[in-house]
């Protein structure tokens, strides 16, 4: 589906008025669902390093498929609604060019750990490589992009409410072959969540 067309699908009849605390409170949730993402990641990958893939492979298998999906429905938010809104709004658009090439990369890395069986050393080996580019990634989106569009005059509003839309709608998506249980961001690895939208993890259950 086109990004215009799906915004148009995705977004509520808009509001009478929206005035500026409005759209200052949207951006900033916007801006912190991301960093979320990004958190929960960075620690996914540290908290992963730290074990050992034969010894503790159940546990690995659950960081490694929880981390994927929520990497897949991460990038998937920005390249369909993020990178499109707030593209006009970046000084340097190529910010956005250079993510989304990013993004491919990413995608490819992940595609190459779900196909390579769990307690495989080479999984691990490229899941250790994904967490490098991710981090690298998060450091140039949080260091260039976000600074540069946080005083940008968007519709921020509609961006967070299709955001959180378009996020139950990729969650609701997810076709595997086992069992999936919903669970907050982060639990596989024992963190918090800091907002409210469930993710889901697909592992194995009895």
């Amino acid at each position: 589906m086109r990004t215009d067309a799906m915004q148009a699908e995705l977004a509520p009849p808009r509001q009478a008025s929206r005035g500026p605390r409005a759209h200052t409170h949207a951006r900033a949730e916007v801006l912190r669902m991301l960093k979320e993402d990004h958190r929960i990641a960075k620690t996914a990958f540290r908290e992963f390093e730290r074990l050992d893939a034969q010894a503790e492979a159940e546990v690995c298998e659950n960081i490694i498929r929880q981390t994927c999906m929520e990497l897949e429905v991460h990038t998937r938010l920005e390249e369909e609604l993020f990178y499109p809104t707030v593209r006009e709004a970046l000084a340097h658009a190529e910010l956005i060019d250079d993510a989304e090439v990013e993004h491919q990369t990413m995608l490819m890395l992940l595609d190459q750990v779900r196909k390579l069986r769990p307690g495989d050393a080479r999984q691990a080996a490229t899941f250790r490589v994904l967490g490098e580019y991710v981090r690298h990634h998060i450091k140039e989106e949080e260091g260039e992009m976000f600074r540069q569009i946080s005083h940008a005059r968007l519709d921020w509003v509609r961006l967070h409410e299709d955001m959180r839309a378009r996020r139950h709608q990729l969650l609701a998506e997810v076709d595997e072959p086992l069992h999936i249980t919903m669970l907050e961001p982060g639990e596989a690895i024992g963190l918090q969540p800091s907002f409210d939208v469930p993710y889901v993890r697909v592992g194995r259950h009895p």
